[in-house]
């Protein structure tokens, strides 16, 4: 960040907890370069990691950066032209460049740009690279921030929120080396990711008519809890069009099997669609391969 070619920046590192020499090497290089300021988290989670950042950026536009991806020389000064040609704008991500832990490149990772297409996208997925977005700092502040009950998918859960605001975008530049490795959150916690969505996505459509039935600052788990306990006692049954999110929820680890079996009947309610018929044996079969995948793998010569 500090090789960028927009120099008139502030480097906010918060330090969440770390385990090895972060802390001492962000100070040393912080003594050769005012634009650094550090900030110590104490190991409380990625969510407020990132409210502590918005919290104490001074500057108008804020850009996300991962301790391990690259971003390219001209990311910011790109970023914030756009900004200033478009004062509607509250969101800009961009394309990306995927790299292994070597940062040797592995591909080109596409996002659509237009912000009609962007919010078509948001019914079905998160259309956003979180590494690359810069938004306007006061806009997420009046947002709410990032919201601990989507961990895994608080970004997700925030652009929604921030499409209310004002338009939004993507940029076909790849400007941000993602990396990937085996530690990622999207592969060591893909369930958890998936239904923390999930519930961004159901959430959004509620908030149209009521109050979010949960905490939203509270626990992922506890949040999708509570949810699934409102809807199980709602009259309505479960159309198709939330079939998928319903159970991408219901894989939470610890959900009682009463309120699974609730939730499955309110899905057999009314005229039930194939898919909400199929909803209990899909379900079903995802368990059991979590309960076989848990096993440990026999030795040979052990049978």
């Amino acid at each position: 960040m500090l090789d960028q070619d927009l120099a008139d920046i502030e480097v906010i590192v918060i330090d969440d907890g770390s385990s090895d020499d972060s802390v001492a090497i962000v100070k040393s290089m912080g003594n050769r370069d005012a634009r650094i300021r550090i900030f110590i988290n104490p190991g409380s989670g990625i969510v407020d990691a990132l409210n502590t950042g918005i919290s104490v950026a001074r500057a108008p536009l804020s850009a996300r950066m991962d301790s391990d991806d690259v971003s390219l020389p001209n990311r910011l000064s790109l970023q914030v032209e756009q900004f200033q040609a478009d004062p509607d704008l509250q969101l800009l991500g961009t394309a990306g460049l995927c790299i292994d832990e070597a940062g040797r490149l592995l591909g080109h990772i596409d996002v659509p740009c237009d912000d009609h297409e962007i919010r078509d996208a948001f019914s079905k997925h998160n259309p956003m690279l979180h590494p690359t977005v810069m938004f306007r700092t006061d806009a997420v502040r009046r947002a709410g921030g990032y919201r601990r009950a989507f961990t895994y998918a608080e970004d997700y859960d925030l652009w929604i929120r921030l499409s209310k605001l004002g338009r939004i975008a993507n940029m076909k530049a790849a400007l941000v080396k993602l990396r990937t490795h085996p530690a990622q959150t999207s592969k060591i916690k893909r369930d958890q990711q998936k239904a923390a969505a999930a519930l961004a996505r159901q959430s959004a459509a509620l908030r149209h008519d009521r109050n979010e039935p949960f905490d939203e600052n509270g626990q992922p788990a506890d949040a999708i809890n509570a949810f699934l306990t409102w809807r199980a006692g709602d009259r309505r049954g479960i159309a198709s069009d939330e079939c998928r999110d319903i159970e991408l929820m219901l894989r939470t680890p610890g959900l009682s099997s009463a309120l699974t079996r609730k939730v499955l009947l309110r899905a057999a309610i009314g005229a039930p669609s194939f898919s909400t018929l199929t909803l209990a044996p899909r379900l079903a079969w995802h368990r059991m391969e979590a309960r076989l995948a848990a096993f440990p793998t026999a030795k040979a010569g052990s049978l």
